[in-house]
C-alpha cells in the first residue's frame, strides 16, 4: 500500500517486533528511514499510521499469519482465486453454480486453476489468440485436428479427437451421452451425472484428468510437432486420475 514508505525504509524484512517498542501496556510504532522524509512523504506516514491504529497489539497472544478472506485464516488456493475472481471478472461467471464444485482440492492446485480458466473460456486458445492479436487470424485451427477453429469448448469437448476420449470414459464409466451445448453444461451435466455420492469424486477427478490431458497433448503437437494419438490421450488421462 505505500511502496514509497518501503523503498526508504531501513527495516526491509523486519518483523512486527523490530518497528516498534513497548510503552507500559501501549505499542509505539518507531519506522527508521535512510534519510529524512519529504514533507508528502510525512503525508504518506501520516496515512500509515492512521490504518495502524485499528490494528490493537496484545502479549498476551502469540503472533501469527492470518489469511482474512477464509473463516479459518488458513490461506488457500481456492480462497485465493476466489477473491481473484471477484474482483476481475464479471458477475455472471462468478455467480456460476459450479464455482464452488472446482476447487475441493482432489487435484493440484495448477489442474483445477487450468480447469476453471477453462470452464470460463479465458484459456489461451488459438481462437483467442487471435482475437487478442498474438497470433495470425488465419491460425486458428484446431491443433489436434485442424477441422475446425480452436475455441475452448472445441478443444476440450467438439473436437473429434477429443470427443473419443470423453468416450472412452464414459464406456469404462458405464454411461452414454450427448454432445453437451456449451463447457458449463458439459461440466455440470459430467459432475452430477455420478447417481450415488462416493463416485462423484471419480467423475470430477476423470474431468479434470481429460482436460489435463488434452492440453498437453496439444501443446505437444504445437511444439514438438508429435501427432495427435486419441490412445495416447486416453491412457494420460486415466493415469493422470490414478495419481
Amino acid at each position: 500500500m505505500f511502496p514509497r514508505l518501503f523503498s526508504v525504509s531501513t527495516l526491509k524484512g523486519s518483523v512486527i517486533g523490530d518497528c516498534g517498542f513497548w510503552d507500559g501496556v501501549e505499542w509505539i510504532w518507531s519506522f527508521q528511514w535512510r534519510r529524512q522524509l519529504f514533507q508528502w512523504e510525512l503525508e504518506l506516514l501520516n496515512q500509515l499510521h492512521q490504518i495502524l491504529l485499528t490494528v490493537k497489539l496484545t502479549t498476551e497472544r502469540e503472533d501469527r499469519v492470518i489469511w482474512k478472506f477464509d473463516r479459518t485464516g488458513v490461506f488457500s488456493t481456492k480462497s485465493f482465486v476466489q477473491v481473484m475472481q471477484e474482483a476481475v471478472l464479471p458477475e455472471e461467471i462468478t455467480s456460476y453454480s459450479f464455482t464452488s464444485v472446482v476447487w475441493r482440492g482432489f487435484v493440484p492446485p495448477r489442474v483445477e486453476l487450468f480447469t476453471w480458466f477453462v470452464l470460463i473460456e479465458r484459456v489461451n486458445t488459438k481462437e483467442r489468440l487471435s482475437r487478442l492479436g498474438v497470433i495470425d487470424q488465419r491460425d486458428t485451427m484446431c491443433a489436434l485436428y485442424s477441422k475446425a477453429n480452436e475455441s475452448a469448448f472445441h478443444l476440450f469437448v467438439g473436437c473429434e479427437i477429443t470427443w473419443k476420449v470423453w468416450s472412452a470414459w464414459l464406456f469404462a464409466l458405464g454411461r452414454s451421452w450427448t454432445l453437451p451445448g456449451t463447457l458449463k453444461q458439459h461440466f455440470e451435466s459430467w459432475v452430477h451425472a455420478a447417481r450415488r455420492k462416493i463416485k462423484r469424486k471419480r467423475w470430477l477427478v476423470g474431468f479434470f484428468a481429460i482436460i489435463w490431458a488434452v492440453w498437453l497433448e496439444r501443446n505437444d503437437r504445437i511444439f514438438n510437432n508429435h501427432g495427435p494419438g486419441v490412445v495416447k490421450i486416453i491412457n494420460k488421462s486415466f493415469m493422470f486420475s490414478d495419481e
